[in-house]
């Protein structure tokens, strides 16, 4: 739905309230990455196996990687059909998880289908996540772009720390993993249905008014000139101030540059589905952006994993704040620091420092990982890299690519990454049970890591190649 008659006071207030409401979508939305902090109690409610314990995440971030469904819904009927969409679909398959603790016998054999059940919750995650991102990209000026995706990420990722405390405080009970985990899919449930609630009731694109199209009648120009002679013949000639002779043609021309004066943002054409499926940029984009995101995703959803193999899991409510934290505050401040030294240093040079930092963060993890201190230190970049490039890529895509159909161009970003980091965290779980003692449910020692981790080096690597020739590419094609 789109108010066009909103102006002044009245339309910023609106558009104010739609962000805050976005932050708040957002900061939901988070919850999908907490997954390592009720993972045990998964593994040890039902004794799965650690390649189906990857599964499960991986489908939870393949269901946010079907965003272009969302998006595409978004694009077509608005912000309020895609929230109550996203309603039904969150608290429905929330629960189904909820359900499964009441039937355990059942579910230790169906790992797949409470896989299908995170895939769903992660779909209707996105379905939220696109609402609040899309709405207010498109209300706020191109100028302001990066610092209003930054905020809304710091509430993406920052969230997750406040949602673990929540779980090891208050949820957690160390002798019954099963009802830690039904309550907290509970909690998840009853938080998706207020917020996609608040979002069907005050989220709403209005029109700029700087998008207006302004049209001149010629006859009431001939009026003006004759109105305007008159009043100059009747009047005193020695009062008559000469700059009225250039009133109407100042007015004129001010009226058709606003016309006709083209905006920044539309120096690059809308492209259609078909233009964007061969356009190679697309895909170096999303290339960097997918091999980066994974090693993001497979790291924080092992994290607690790793701890454990190397007899950290004691320092777990410590590691698991690291990121979050790290990616909130890094998210808010790229925003605003991407904006204001636009002109200085381009967002894509950004986006390849964080590539090189998931290079470092997983050699750090591989070699060292059964350090605290080094942990730590790896932890630490995961958050800084996910939050650059979290942030700055929507930006960037909109800005390469216009901002029309953001929804639907971001959603396949997000499907090509889900579904290499299905891949990574599959990798990952293979490799760790390949060096687990057999009928043992954990396995101890950094090398039972290493081999996913190594998995990770590679896709950093990836992430820093697609950046490289993305930049050269571009710089190329702009020489021309």
């Amino acid at each position: 739905m789109c108010f066009k008659n909103l102006t002044g006071t009245r339309l910023r207030v609106m558009i104010w309230v739609g962000f805050v409401v976005g932050c708040v979508a957002k900061f939901v939305t988070g919850s999908l990455f907490v997954y390592n902090v009720y993972q045990d109690d998964i593994k040890q409610t039902f004794n799965y196996t650690q390649k189906e314990m990857e599964i499960q995440p991986s489908l939870l971030n393949l269901g946010l990687g079907v965003g272009f469904l969302p998006g595409m819904i978004y694009d077509r009927f608005g912000p309020t059909v895609t929230s109550l969409v996203g309603l039904f679909v969150s608290v429905g398959s929330y629960m189904l998880l909820w359900s499964t603790t009441r039937f355990i016998d059942f579910y230790k054999t169906a790992g797949g289908l409470v896989s299908v059940y995170f895939m769903f919750c992660g779909l209707g995650s996105v379905f939220t996540y696109m609402v609040a991102l899309n709405t207010n990209v498109i209300n706020f000026s191109e100028k302001h772009r990066g610092k209003i995706v930054g905020g809304l990420n710091c509430f993406f990722a920052g969230s997750p720390s406040v949602f673990s405390v929540v779980f090891y405080k208050l949820i957690q009970k160390a002798e019954d993993h099963a009802d830690s985990f039904a309550t907290f899919m509970a909690f998840f449930a009853i938080l998706f249905a207020f917020v996609d609630i608040v979002c069907a009731l005050f989220l709403r694109v209005y029109k700029k008014r700087d998008e207006e199209v302004y049209t001149v009648d010629p006859s009431k120009i001939e009026d003006d000139i004759n109105n305007k002679a008159n009043t100059e013949q009747n009047s005193d000639p020695k009062s008559k101030p000469e700059v009225q002779l250039n009133d109407l043609s100042g007015v004129n021309s001010q009226s058709e540059n606003k016309c006709c004066t083209p905006q920044k943002s539309q120096k690059v054409e809308p492209k259609t589905l078909k233009e964007i499926l061969i356009d190679v940029d697309f895909y170096l984009l999303i290339g960097m952006f997918s091999c980066a995101s994974s090693i993001g995703l497979v790291y924080l959803n092992n994290l607690t994993v790793i701890s454990k193999s190397v007899h950290l899991d004691h320092k777990d409510q410590d590691l698991v704040l690291i990121v979050p934290i790290t990616n909130a505050l890094i998210s808010v401040t790229i925003g605003f620091a991407s904006d204001f030294f636009q002109e200085k240093i381009q967002r894509m040079v950004i986006l390849m420092f964080s590539c090189f930092l998931y290079v470092g963060l997983t050699v750090l993890a591989m070699l060292l990982g059964d350090s605290y201190t080094a942990l730590c230190f790896a932890t630490f970049f995961c958050g800084l890299g996910t939050g650059i490039i979290w942030s700055l890529t929507p930006t960037v895509m909109s800005e390469m690519f216009h901002i029309s159909n953001l929804g639907r161009n971001w959603g396949i970003a997000l499907l090509f990454a889900a579904l290499l980091g299905m891949a990574g965290q599959y990798s990952f779980g293979a490799l760790y049970d390949e060096q687990k003692p057999e009928n043992e449910l954990f396995c101890y020692g950094l090398h039972c890591v290493a081999g996913g981790l190594g998995v990770c080096v590679g896709f950093s690597v990836l992430a820093v190649v697609f950046g490289i020739i993305l930049m050269l590419h571009r710089g190329i094609k702009l020489s021309r």
